[in-house]
């Protein structure tokens, strides 16, 4: 009995840590698609304050503001990969356990999307 105990708990566990990965890929994948539309949209008023002929300070600032979006952009890509990866390594130990678990299929989505072979 005390054997049966210990492989629920552990199941538990490992169902447990695939719902919490799960949650950090998607939430890394959202902040990365934010990190895309504040990008875009940068561009796009740096473009129109320039053919404004807007103050070049002003300008500049934006730049900046650009710059840094762009430097989150490449960190939220790095950690979406880190992320992913951690996912694929868990479903490949775990995979015959994880099976029934409700964020399974979702999982593998996450998987064959983000991790770059």
């Amino acid at each position: 009995k005390a054997l049966i105990e210990a492989f629920v708990s552990e199941m538990a566990a490992v169902a447990r840590n695939l719902k919490i990965k799960v949650g950090v890929v998607r939430r890394t994948a959202k902040e990365l698609a934010s990190y895309e539309k504040e990008i875009k949209d940068q561009t796009d008023k740096i473009e129109k304050m320039r053919a404004e002929e807007a103050d070049f300070h002003d300008i500049k600032q934006q730049d900046e503001v650009l710059k840094e979006a762009q430097t989150c952009l490449a960190d939220a890509k790095r950690r979406l990969d880190g992320a992913a990866s951690d996912l694929e390594s868990l479903m490949a130990e775990e995979g015959d356990a994880l099976a029934e678990a409700p964020e399974f299929e979702e999982a593998q989505a996450m998987v064959k999307q983000y991790v770059v072979d």
